[in-house]
């Protein structure tokens, strides 16, 4: 998976973005409507708390964000993997989930009902493929495992337990906000190339931390 994922970074390095070859056009589409759902959230949670995190994104990512405009925010959403965390890397949690698959459903929240459309497309590209649920989700392979045990019938469940852990992807890092933010608006296609081709790195470089035996260094270089 590591590797398949870094090819992708080769080829895009050498020219030309290649993402979304993988993924089918309504796919495409169905990430971004995604994300916008969770920028939304992340804009009516600074509203509500507005010297607090929203969703692990620093107060002035979030007041940011708020302030874009509806054509500044489809270009935010139009990354080809999530902006949004579910706690896709860990294993053990999404095991213990899919053992208490039997409980039953939570509130439609504006929050929950989000999760629960996030989850539904997480159950949907988890039945695609590996490269595909590792390059939109973050998904390591064991949680994929986990996924494609998870029934349809399942996933009200699957958001209720899952809500708790939503976070924006990457919401520490130095570069990847500001980047999308600054291809955002106004919207630059070239920076946009840029932040993708970092959400792609970030994404191997997880996935790498993932996989790892506990305590051994990330290989160098």
């Amino acid at each position: 998976m590591l590797e398949r994922l870094s090819a992708i970074q080769d080829a895009d390095v050498r020219g030309g973005y290649h993402a979304h070859a993988v993924l089918e056009p309504g796919a495409l589409e169905a990430i971004r409507e995604t994300n916008l759902g969770f920028l939304a959230l992340v804009s009516a949670r600074h509203r509500a708390e507005p010297q607090a995190r929203a969703f692990g994104l620093r107060p002035a990512t979030a007041e940011a964000l708020a302030a874009l405009d509806a054509r500044a925010l489809r270009a935010a959403a139009a990354c080809p993997y999530t902006l949004f965390n579910l706690g896709f890397d860990d294993a053990p949690f999404w095991q213990g989930v899919i053992a208490e698959r039997g409980a039953g459903n939570g509130s439609l929240a504006d929050e929950a009902t989000f999760a629960r459309t996030a989850v539904f497309l997480a159950w949907h590209l988890a039945q695609s493929s590996e490269l595909t649920a590792a390059l939109v989700l973050g998904m390591t392979p064991l949680v994929q495992q986990a996924w494609r045990t998870l029934p349809l019938s399942a996933l009200d469940h699957a958001a209720t337990r899952s809500l708790p852990r939503l976070s924006a992807r990457w919401g520490d890092h130095v570069l990847f906000w500001p980047k999308l933010l600054e291809a955002a608006a106004p919207v630059d296609r070239t920076r946009a190339a840029s932040v993708r081709l970092l959400g792609l790195q970030l994404l191997a470089a997880d996935g790498i931390r993932a996989e790892r035996p506990a305590g051994a260094p990330l290989p160098s270089g």
